[in-house]
């Protein structure tokens, strides 16, 4: 909590010296079209949606079947305690309900919950190398290091999914419950629906994600192409694993201004679209969140 805190703070100072520094740049910028905060805040309750679809058909497998107040419920919070605490809190939360409502197992969530990376990976990384090849031919945009970053996260992710061994249980225990998860997803991804449902869930996600950020720039009167703003969202999904802060909050943002570089987008607008966005996703978040901690506490109480 103190390494969290601590880099937060590192964060924190470094864009306030920036946008002291560069005062006269933001005061350039202005709300053009404020209205379209409005389609912000459908969207992000419809990624809500997308999360809880996502979650409900990955406990599917394992037999627990749970209504809409609670998948779209268990999202809500999960993104609710992901804000206010580090380390991806939300997770905890979410874990522990499952585990007290459905008795289901510790070992069979991160099974599902890592398979929810691997397959946000993939679609991310394949969009990723789908959007780098269309800003070639639209604006001679060519990064080796991103691409081979895409296709490094592409390819064991094609592999996992694909080819993923059955493993044999030893004698060591520690390891035996690391190999009981890779167990557990074998038997999670031989359901060929629940793979697809929840890949093209993921393939949805990113395209609305891609949505807020032409609608974000778009505010401040800065036209972004769908190829950059696939770019960036598929870059910020698999950063979006580093979560040391709450809600990533300052890591997000600076993954934000860095991709942007490399697609032309300036630090000034792109730490204002960062800025604005993270309001937005804050407020709906703040708004449902106690809403739903409330129901599902109540209900499992």
């Amino acid at each position: 909590k103190t390494l969290s805190f601590a880099l937060l703070f590192v964060i924190i100072a470094g864009f306030t010296y920036y946008i002291y520094t560069h005062l006269e740049d933001f005061k350039q910028l202005s709300l053009v079209n404020p209205l379209y905060i409005i389609p912000l805040v459908l969207i992000f309750i419809l990624l809500s949606v997308a999360n809880g679809i996502v979650i409900k058909y990955l406990l599917e497998p394992f037999n627990i079947f749970i209504t809409f107040k609670e998948w779209f419920g268990l999202s809500i919070i999960t993104s609710f305690y992901n804000t206010i605490t580090p380390l991806k809190g939300g997770m905890v939360a979410k874990a522990v309900y499952l585990k007290r409502r459905y008795s289901f197992s510790y070992i069979d969530f991160f099974a599902s919950y890592s398979g929810t990376y691997i397959i946000s990976f993939l679609a991310a990384s394949l969009l990723g190398l789908m959007s780098l090849i269309s800003l070639y031919y639209e604006k001679g945009i060519f990064n080796i290091p991103v691409t081979l970053f895409f296709i490094g996260i592409l390819v064991p992710c094609f592999v996992v999914v694909i080819f993923s061994p059955r493993f044999n249980l030893t004698e060591n225990e520690l390891l035996n419950k690391a190999l009981k998860v890779a167990n557990s997803w074998n038997n999670l991804k031989k359901n060929r629906k629940i793979v697809a449902v929840v890949l093209i869930t993921f393939l949805i996600q990113i395209i609305l994600s891609s949505v807020v950020s032409i609608i974000s720039y778009n505010i401040f009167g800065i036209e972004l192409t769908i190829s950059q703003a696939l770019f960036l969202v598929s870059v910020g999904t698999i950063m979006g694993v580093i979560s040391i802060t709450p809600g990533s909050l300052g890591i997000a943002e600076a993954i934000a201004v860095f991709s942007a570089l490399v697609i032309g987008i300036t630090p000034v607008q792109s730490l204002s679209v960062a800025i604005l966005s993270r309001a937005v996703s804050v407020a709906v978040i703040f708004i449902l969140g106690p809403i739903f901690s409330y129901i599902l506490l109540k209900k499992d109480s």
